[in-house]
């Protein structure tokens, strides 16, 4: 169900980051047209099968107003199914690549 909001109403906000620490340009290079020694983040989600339950997120980005942002970048981490995250300061074991 979409809802529109009176020109009086406005959603609210959350913590806003404009600048980093990740900027979306060096999370895809080839969407900018440079060219980087690794490939746009979420270019390939998985590669196999999950070890854990797969689940899928879907969702939009809107500003205060209620309209849609067309380039917003949503970070979200999720550990595998043994509690591991695949990063590099992961110190107790290979996480699930998927």
């Amino acid at each position: 169900m979409t809802r529109h909001l009176s020109p009086d109403e406005r959603l609210p906000e959350t913590p806003s980051q404009t600048a980093g620490p990740y900027v979306h340009i060096g999370c895809t290079p080839g969407f900018t047209g440079l060219s980087m020694a690794w490939p746009d983040a979420g270019a390939q989600m998985k590669t196999g099968s999950v070890k854990g339950q797969e689940i899928t997120i879907t969702g939009r980005v809107f500003d205060g107003m209620g309209a849609p942002l067309r380039d917003a970048m949503v970070e979200i981490w999720q550990a595998d199914a043994d509690g591991l995250f695949a990063a590099a300061h992961e110190a107790r074991g290979k996480a699930d690549p998927n």
